[in-house]
């Protein structure tokens, strides 16, 4: 009888961990998932299949999936300021190898399978059981996917030497409700998240963002590419996330000429030799509840000017309540740098007109305990806490709820894709600033104008998928000494998304090319061409990324919202990719062109 009701037991557990836990909140309540029964992959190659369609579906992992031992070959550069025999980390192709501090590396060796990711179509839950592992590979959410959610997976080992060896997550764009809750990244070459040019709609909650790594591109023992959102009209909501031993980019939010709406609520900084907010004119934001614990820079110089943002102390806290019916939750650092206090309303205003996704934090007092405990794989399922917040607790209510008072899960205007407050103009694939140039997302040529159909258009010029150049460019100059605003120059260009030259097909461009900015291959592009690789630095925490007077070889020099310099340094000259992107080539280069995957 023991075991009769032991074995019954056994399967109401799997079934539980086979079906979605909680629903989903803030930005992307309404998210469903898939449906029907859950189909577990035994192989590598059924687990591609079952992904790719738009077939709704429910995947179910329950091991590991290594996809390394492919071994390829491609040159590269090492930076002399931070090299890879000094912890630093080797840059693929030569999107960022342009630089005086670059230093040509003729070999340089990477699993084939980082590059390239699994794509993703719509309708699809990914599930893990706190032993879904994908290593060395990460997912591809398809342009125009929607209704994804993934939960419970571990992302790690994808090529972490090496920038623009592959992200660990990337969102191509027009991407209309994704759910990532209670995961985990780590050791990634370049950006553990990245969306791309067309906007998106995403709730990332419950995870954990370890950047504790030996191969750091600020030689400081901590990863510098977190995360990056530069989609035109991007939604999205940051809620009991753990960033830890990050540098950089944590998150970076927005790109001049883009515009994006963001919710950051109980995330929990801790151990960063670097920055965490970094971000541009365009990113509304709403900044509250947050905890910073021995956070060098918990917001860049540059991000501290952008009047967009809502981060209230205790008096600017009550400006809240005529616009959510509460007031706001003041943020808390500790043994860290300055916290700026920004208590401008018209981020908040821009932000709060999607009252419906707005979620209600906890005090900041109580994110510690409730984070640092439920965050990754191994929680799915943990209750939350009472009050605000997730929605991802089996069971327990989540703690933060949707302005509107009905239940964070169940919040969501499923209605519109993106319906960003004033999303900015839905013609995406803005170029992408040269400087995050982006995997293959930042390939311009191949992006496709971002027109419509996104929920809300991307910049393109970040829309690189990889590091989306940061990564490639060296960290944040407060991260590392080298490290300097060039990181964003980098990205701009790698928004072109040019290839790496270990890139081979157009096809893998955007995988394989490497941020402009100065990553590795980046994300593939049917028509991305390998052509000029513009070096990105990590951006320089207290220093701001406008640029010179002449724009560096592979930097942006023009294209529609393009505000920088329009003259190309000495030995190269600005050529038009398309109406969104100009790039400084030199008379042997060749501009890679983004077609949207």
């Amino acid at each position: 009888m023991r075991l009769q009701i032991a074995a019954l037991f056994a399967v109401a557990a799997t079934a539980s961990a086979q079906s979605v836990s909680g629903k989903a909140y803030g930005f992307a309540a309404g998210v469903t998932g898939g449906s029907g029964e859950a189909v577990t992959p035994s192989s590598v190659e059924e687990l591609a299949k079952l992904l790719a369609d738009d077939t709704p579906r429910v995947i179910y992992i329950d091991k590991e999936f290594d996809f390394t031992g492919d071994v390829k070959t491609g040159a590269g550069c090492d930076r002399k300021s931070c090299s890879a025999s000094n912890g630093g980390q080797l840059y693929l192709g030569d999107l960022s190898c342009g630089g005086e501090d670059n230093v040509a590396v003729s070999s340089i060796t990477y699993d084939a399978a980082g590059p390239e990711p699994l794509p993703v179509g719509s309708n699809k839950s990914i599930l893990g059981n706190g032993k879904a592992v994908l290593k060395g590979k990460g997912l591809s959410i398809k342009k125009g996917s929607s209704n994804v959610i993934i939960q419970g997976i571990e992302f790690t080992n994808i090529n972490p030497g090496v920038v623009w060896g592959g992200d660990s997550l990337e969102l191509k764009g027009n991407n209309d409700g994704v759910w990532i809750d209670h995961c985990k990244f780590s050791k990634i070459g370049r950006m553990f998240i990245v969306t791309h040019y067309d906007g998106s709609r995403l709730t990332i909650s419950n995870s954990e963002f370890d950047g504790v790594t030996d191969t750091s591109a600020s030689c400081n023992g901590n990863h510098y590419w977190t995360m990056m959102f530069y989609g035109e009209g991007d939604q999205v909501t940051l809620d009991r996330n753990y960033f830890h031993d990050v540098a950089g980019r944590a998150p970076k939010l927005g790109e001049p000429g883009t515009n994006g709406y963001f919710h950051a609520t109980n995330n929990y900084f801790q151990n960063m030799k670097g920055h965490a907010f970094d971000a541009y004119q365009g990113a509304n934001a709403i900044i509250e509840g947050n905890v910073f614990d021995g956070v060098d820079t918990p917001v860049t110089k540059e991000g501290a000017a952008v009047n967009t943002l809502f981060i209230p102390d205790e008096s600017g806290a009550a400006a809240c309540q005529s616009v959510l019916g509460r007031a706001c939750v003041p943020n808390s650092a500790t043994s860290s740098g300055d916290l700026p206090v920004m208590n401008g309303e018209s981020g908040l205003n821009a932000v709060a007109k999607n009252k419906d996704n707005i979620i209600t934090p906890v005090s900041a007092g109580e994110v510690a305990a409730l984070v640092v405990g439920s965050a990754g794989p191994s929680k799915v399922g943990s209750g939350s806490g009472s009050g605000s917040g997730s929605g991802s607790g089996s069971g327990s209510a989540p703690v933060s709820k949707p302005e509107s008072g009905n239940d964070a899960t169940e919040t969501t205007p499923e209605t519109t894709p993106l319906s960003t407050p004033e999303t900015a103009p839905q013609t995406t694939p803005v170029a992408v600033n040269e400087q995050e140039t982006v995997p293959e997302a930042d390939c311009p040529e191949e992006t496709e104008p971002a027109t419509k159909t996104t929920p809300v258009a991307v910049n393109e010029q970040e829309t690189v998928s990889e590091a989306d150049c940061p990564e490639e460019t060296e960290p944040a100059a407060d991260a590392k000494p080298a490290a300097t605003d060039d990181c964003d120059e980098i990205e701009a260009a790698a928004k072109t998304e040019l290839k790496p030259a270990a890139t081979e097909k157009a096809e893998d461009c955007e995988d394989d090319a490497p941020d402009t900015s100065s990553e590795t291959p980046s994300e593939k592009d049917d028509d991305c061409e390998e052509e000029a690789k513009a070096e990105e630095k990590p951006a320089d925490d207290n220093s701001s990324s406008s640029g010179s007077s002449s724009a560096q070889m592979y930097g942006q020099c023009g294209g529609k919202n393009w505000t920088g310099a329009t003259k190309c340094a000495s030995g190269a000259s600005c050529k038009k990719v398309n109406e969104y992107y100009s790039q400084c080539v030199g008379s042997v280069s060749r501009v890679r062109r983004y077609i949207g995957a």
